[in-house]
């Protein structure tokens, strides 16, 4: 097996996604920091990164590329419970719950992780305390999102389920465009993450395509009408809450 090195690990501060990384909110000794401990090395694509059962050794960011992190049932069927994007960690809620890893984690494409072991991180935590305060934050607002998912599971109907998979999938190259893409993300992929029957993913695809919201092509899916989407999505996204 191929191990994390520093040789490997690009500069945190030349990164075109540290916008979106947790490194962009670390006061500058913490950056520093971070950015000359943490170790990476590349994954390919449907490579493991780790697996159901095994006992948590660290932190990862991913640098390039997508992490998926699903669970199987007996059957084998999957369920996407995140992809996680550039600039987003992940595997620190069993690490810091002590617990065994509850779901697997697979590379989507060529992808490049960052790593730092837990001995490592403590350190880290103990010297940059205030940096407790965004892992703390992260896990507040991955615990919100979770509810949020259950939410939209029991509720939305199945063109929304999709509507948001897609919206949640676009490249963080084409976000700022007028016509945002999705890249790589298979139908199978879909199903699995909206919890919905493939065939009722075909269909929806085919429905949004008819409409001309979407335009499916051989490696991608272009949003020709993001308002559309968005809107197909959540329909009730302008209402707020009362408290």
């Amino acid at each position: 097996m191929t191990k994390f090195t520093r040789e490997q690990a690009p500069d945190c501060s030349a990164c075109r996604f540290k916008a979106a990384c947790f490194y962009s909110r670390l006061d500058p000794q913490a950056q520093k920091a971070w950015n000359h401990t943490k170790v990476a090395r590349k994954f390919s694509e449907g490579e493991t990164i780790y697996s159901e059962c095994q006992q948590p050794q660290g932190v990862y960011a991913v640098c390039k590329g997508r992490a998926k992190v699903f669970s199987t049932d007996v059957k084998g069927q999957q369920m996407i419970t995140w992809i996680r994007h550039p600039g987003e960690t992940f595997g620190h809620i069993a690490l810091f719950a002590e617990n065994e890893y509850f779901c697997n984690s697979r590379a989507m494409g060529d992808t490049i992780l960052s790593f730092m072991d837990k001995s490592t991180l403590e350190r880290f935590l103990d010297e940059h305390p205030k940096t407790y305060r965004l892992f703390l934050h992260k896990v507040a607002t991955e615990l919100h999102n979770l509810q949020l998912k259950l939410k939209d599971t029991a509720y939305k109907p199945a063109r929304a389920k999709v509507a948001k998979a897609l919206i949640n999938a676009v490249s963080f190259k084409s976000r700022n465009t007028d016509k945002p893409a999705i890249f790589g993300l298979k139908r199978t992929e879909i199903a699995e993450i909206t919890g919905l029957a493939l065939e009722t993913v075909v269909r929806t695809l085919a429905d949004l395509e008819k409409r001309n919201v979407i335009k499916r092509e051989t490696k991608s899916i272009k949003i020709l009408d993001y308002a559309t989407l968005a809107r197909v999505a959540d329909p009730h996204a302008r209402k707020t809450c009362a408290s």
